[in-house]
């Protein structure tokens, strides 16, 4: 079993990828000691020209490395990445399903079975979908030369899944070259998007030109007696959770502070929360220092208002269903029936949700969802 030591690390080294992007092979070659991989790849692609915007691979064979890169562009399964759920770790067995009934027979017959998995022993791989947008779909993919029945593996990755979503969604961010980047600071500092460095207590220590813009115009975030604060209660509160989940243990962190909406209006602008005590421990930063706060632009970023209420309130991909289920109007017994579990697996998730949210009720996590719904427009 990995040892909180060992997840520590892999955690800090995924986020040291933020300001580097060539730290990427360490970070995935730590995930694939972890699981026994053969290779490992992450990638976000542009939906809309099918291309990579960021793509790493880990493995130590550089010719399965370069036989992979050659064959890349035959997987068989690039329309469905979509229809994966984020931070749910799953096999081939899974793409095979989506695509229907020949989907194993499709697969073993494309170049990359053949030259790839067939030629380097590859039996399968562990997929899992670390970022969604509508025009952007990132994934982590570890080819294996084992069937992968544990569930300790898929535990370990999924996860893995919130921190590396949280290190890409913030790379996807800023297009820009971050080589010549020796630390993250003078990354932020070159930003035209806002950046917040802040202590434990939301203390300001640091604000770049665009986020001082953000301080004057006071429309989301303002300063309260040094502290940064969103003018969204609930905003407020789930980035000052996240800073204090981040300070002290990183690995609790999870989905906490990505895609934060600091608004409850239409088309919101989003926050998203990196820890930075390790990079404070290798005095990248001054001793006080937290997190950084990364703010979107307003639009950037298009949730719905369940969406929306899973990133103010961290809840998990079975906790953002049910809610989308009771924005619906659906009872407890037919989000059971929907789900195929439970009434009693139900009432805990609802349970969960309540606490998470402070909601009452069904009725008052409608409202929530209904506060969080874009309105809608009528000619």
């Amino acid at each position: 079993m990995i040892t909180e030591q060992q997840l520590s690390e892999i955690i800090g080294a995924i986020y040291d990828c933020v300001a580097r992007e060539d730290a990427w092979p360490n970070a995935l070659r730590l995930i694939n000691g972890q699981v026994n991989g053969f290779l490992t790849t992450l990638a976000v692609f542009d939906t809309t020209t099918r291309s990579a915007r960021l793509a790493q691979i880990a493995c130590d064979d550089g010719e399965a490395i370069r036989t992979l890169v050659a064959h890349a562009k035959d997987v068989p399964f690039f329309h469905l990445l979509h229809r994966m759920e984020i931070d749910q770790p799953d096999t081939l067995e899974r793409m095979f399903s989506l695509y229907g009934p020949d989907g194993e027979a499709v697969w073993k017959s494309g170049a990359l079975y053949q030259n790839f998995h067939a030629r380097y022993g590859v039996l399968n791989s562990i997929d899992m979908a670390v970022l969604k947008r509508p025009t952007r779909v990132g994934t982590i993919n570890i080819s294996v030369q084992y069937e992968p029945n544990e569930r300790r593996v898929f535990d370990i990755v999924g996860l893995l899944g919130p921190h590396i979503r949280r290190a890409v969604t913030i790379h996807d961010m800023f297009e820009m070259e971050r080589a010549e980047a020796a630390v993250l600071r003078e990354v932020i500092d070159a930003l035209d998007h806002a950046v917040f460095i802040v202590a434990e207590d939301m203390t300001i220590l640091f604000a770049n030109d665009a986020a001082e813009a953000r301080l004057r115009e006071q429309q989301v975030v303002h300063s309260l007696s040094g502290r940064l604060a969103a003018r969204y209660s609930y905003a407020g509160a789930a980035l000052s959770n996240a800073v204090t989940l981040g300070a002290r243990d990183e690995i609790s962190l999870a989905a906490a502070g990505i895609d934060v909406p600091l608004a409850s209006a239409e088309r919101p602008a989003v926050a998203h929360v990196l820890p930075l005590q390790r990079r404070t421990e290798r005095g990248r930063f001054e001793s006080r220092a937290a997190a950084a706060i990364f703010l979107a632009a307003a639009g950037t970023v298009i949730q719905s208002a369940v969406e929306a209420v899973a990133a103010l309130f961290a809840l998990t991909p079975a906790e953002r269903r049910v809610v989308g289920y009771v924005s619906e109007g659906m009872t407890r017994s037919e989000i059971a029936n929907a789900q195929g579990v439970a009434d009693g697996t139900v009432k805990s998730q609802l349970a969960a949700i309540y606490d998470k949210t402070g909601a009452e009720d069904q009725r008052s996590l409608q409202q929530l969802v209904r506060e969080l719904s874009p309105p809608v427009r009528r000619a």
